[in-house]
């Protein structure tokens, strides 16, 4: 017998209707997961917006956490009833990449949600119930709530930034852009044993957030300039670690003058790509001469996103402050509009209430 749930569908650009459709049927190693808490990431407004293309109709979401509601029949890992949440991408395992532990660099990559641009088209959390690899799902430490256990997924990616860049205690971190992520990575280089963190945007609500999560010093470029102040803040030498954390064709625009607010020696996170593509042009002697490095993060492994879950259940750091929005599944519509405007950080989505 068919069960139905509730799912906002996604059948074209700007056009996500909740609707009844089928609960997801197991395979042998697959978990239904009922949805309590999901949030919405730029991933999912790509394409509600049209700018990232996808064929037919899908549910997105991939950043959320619930219950386990039924298990299949070959599953060991978790049991009905447990709290999780779930690591979104689905691997193939058996690539190059995959195989050297590289798993985000997978060429054979999937996501739930069309977390991923390619590979094969799979529903996401925009529902009351998700099913997902078996592998892929994580118990939750018993003191983390399910909306802190939502932002694992964005967690995960922003501590890979920082760890590609190997952060060390003492090192004097620049995070240019102060939206969500660069509020995550904020409070994880102050975890990290960052001794300064210099938080940059043009919003200075953000700025007030940045501080609440840790920044030491926030800067605003329309009203001061920011080489002058980092360079203030650094006794003219740079941060050890800029991180490029704005995203859409900024980020090409930023990395030029990056170069310069770097310490020789220090490194510089691409952090996002461009939306739309984008070219940078640069000044090689800046990289030659003051051997600078830059560096690419796309998502994370899976040791990454464990070490994240970690993070979020030690009480280290405090992401309870992050979701400033919360919406039933019909008011999926409104939730879009308010990311699109820039309104608030995270919004969530409670398709179980």
């Amino acid at each position: 017998m068919t069960r139905f749930m509730k799912a906002a569908v996604l059948k074209g650009v700007g056009d996500v209707k909740v609707e009844e459709v089928p609960i997801p049927r197991l395979g042998p190693r697959e978990v239904l997961v009922k949805v309590k808490v999901t949030t919405i990431c730029p991933t999912d407004v790509r394409k509600y917006l049209g700018h990232s293309k996808f064929k037919g109709r899908i549910i997105l979401g991939h950043e959320f956490s619930g219950v386990v509601e039924e298990v299949g029949r070959e599953v060991s890992n978790v049991s009905v009833g447990e709290r999780v949440t779930a690591l979104p991408f689905i691997f193939c395992g058996h690539c190059k990449y995959c195989r050297l532990g590289l798993h985000n660099l997978c060429v054979n990559l999937s996501g739930l949600g069309g977390a991923a641009e390619l590979g094969i088209k799979l529903d996401g959390s925009f529902a009351q119930y998700v099913k997902v690899p078996s592998d892929n799902v994580y118990r939750l430490p018993k003191k983390l709530s399910f909306e802190e256990a939502s932002l694992v997924e964005p967690l995960a990616a922003s501590l890979n930034g920082l760890m590609k860049a190997d952060l060390k205690p003492g090192d004097v971190v620049l995070i240019l852009g102060a939206g969500p992520m660069g509020l995550l990575q904020t409070t994880l280089a102050k975890f990290l044993g960052a001794s300064r963190v210099i938080v940059s945007d043009l919003m200075d609500e953000r700025l007030k957030y940045a501080e609440k999560f840790g920044a030491d010093v926030t800067v605003n470029p329309l009203r001061e300039e920011l080489s002058d102040r980092v360079m203030e803040e650094t006794g003219n030498y740079g941060a050890d670690i800029t991180v490029l954390s704005t995203g859409g064709s900024a980020m090409a625009d930023l990395l030029p003058s990056s170069l310069k607010l770097t310490a020789k020696g220090g490194r510089i996170v691409v952090f996002a790509g461009t939306w739309p593509p984008k070219k940078a042009q640069i000044d090689l002697n800046l990289i030659h001469y003051g051997e600078r490095r830059i560096i690419g993060s796309f998502i994370y492994t899976r040791e990454v996103f464990s070490r994240a879950l970690n993070i979020a259940g030690s009480g280290g750091i405090d992401l309870r402050e992050l979701i400033t929005h919360k919406f039933k599944l019909e008011g999926v519509e409104e939730a879009f509009r308010i990311v699109i405007r820039r309104e608030g950080l995270k919004v969530a989505l409670i398709p179980n209430p």
